[in-house]
């Protein structure tokens, strides 16, 4: 950048040496006509004739002067200003991660970026490290993307190994019904959990959402009512729930049921009294809220509760952090909407109907 502006500097000086002998130039011719004029009034140009040439000339040698210096100040501008655009435009991508992965790669490809040279020395430096600095957080992206995919992946045959040998258990011990109604909880539990590795899976694909998938609220609130009454009755607590009826959202059942679980198990290890779950309508979206009768959220954590590793008792602080970016995943968003008694709310939106 100092080269560019001693350029500018050297142009401007030779353009103002130039006017400056121009303006020379006309002085003298002026001088020399106002002589000649003084010894010869007859026959001479008029003194007043002299002196409007001499502005004349003066103001078209200023205004071309100016014209000409406003012309290399713009050039010397946008020769500085088009690589620093150029610049933020590759910063905001790095930021976005709008060149981090190849869309065209499951889970995930590092791409390598061509170098990028703006012709500035300074600005060039800051472009290398910008460039240095996403290759590193390019890949540990993909390398999470990567460890997510094959995590699941791996995790699904287990999954399937024990759903089998859950449902052998249950027709073996159909005369005893105790064993067959926590077999059938242990069967729900698995696929559940089945559910969510599936939905990770598919988090770790490029442009998640949720994908056109639909789910009734009715059946995975009636399945999440059947699966944590008995634990909360264990330790001597209500859980009751209250839907209205016939809502579809656009989510996942698994991922719906993801979020919920994390809600109502939030509630359970630090919330006390009664749990309520209620569904409705509201407006483009169905609100589900999450409320307790404990004593809520200090004042200093209300702000940073969905943080990762923030927790309010001796949880591991990452319940409700998977739950909003969960939910962000597919399109909605949870909010702590009251401190004391603490109430969350989760927002999906409707399923459009034709």
């Amino acid at each position: 950048m100092r080269g560019l502006f001693r350029d500018l500097a050297v142009r401007v000086a030779l353009w103002t040496l130039a006017l400056v002998i121009l303006g020379a130039a006309c002085a003298l011719w002026l001088l020399t006509q106002v002589g000649a004029a003084t010894r010869a009034r007859e026959n001479g140009i008029p003194v007043w004739l002299v002196v409007v040439a001499a502005l004349v000339t003066g103001l078209i040698i200023a205004t071309a002067g100016l014209a000409r210096a406003r012309t290399l100040a713009d050039r010397a501008a946008e020769a500085v200003a088009d690589p620093l655009r150029r610049l933020a435009q590759r910063t905001d991508e790095m930021t976005t991660g709008g060149f981090a992965l190849d869309p065209d790669a499951r889970p995930g490809r590092l791409v390598q970026l061509d170098p990028w040279q703006g012709g500035i020395a300074e600005v060039d430096a800051v472009a290398r490290e910008i460039d240095r600095h996403h290759h590193t957080l390019a890949r540990t992206l993909v390398s999470e993307r990567s460890f997510a995919a094959d995590a699941s992946h791996q995790l699904r045959t287990p999954l399937a190994a024990l759903l089998l040998r859950l449902e052998e258990i249950s027709e073996l011990a159909a005369d005893d019904a105790e064993v067959r109604a926590e077999a059938e909880v242990a069967i729900a539990q698995v696929e559940r959990l089945t559910g969510v590795v599936d939905e990770l899976l598919r988090r770790t694909r490029v442009g998640h959402a949720s994908g056109g998938a639909l789910s009734s609220v009715e059946a995975v609130v009636a399945g999440l009512d059947e699966e944590w009454s008995p634990a909360y009755e264990e330790r001597g607590r209500e859980f009751t729930v209250s839907c209205e009826r016939g809502i579809i959202v656009e989510a996942s059942s698994s991922a719906l049921s993801q979020i919920l679980n994390s809600l109502v198990e939030n509630a359970l290890s630090h919330g006390a009294g009664t749990v309520r779950l209620e569904v409705a309508r509201s407006g483009p979206s169905a609100v589900f809220t999450v409320s307790d009768e404990g004593r809520g959220v200090p004042d200093h954590l209300a702000q940073s509760i969905f943080d990762r590793a923030v927790t309010t008792g001796g949880g591991t602080g990452l319940g409700l952090s998977v739950a909003r970016e969960t939910a962000e995943g597919v399109g909605g968003r949870i909010e702590l909407t009251q401190l004391r008694p603490p109430v969350f709310a989760l927002y999906l939106p409707l399923a459009r109907t034709p």
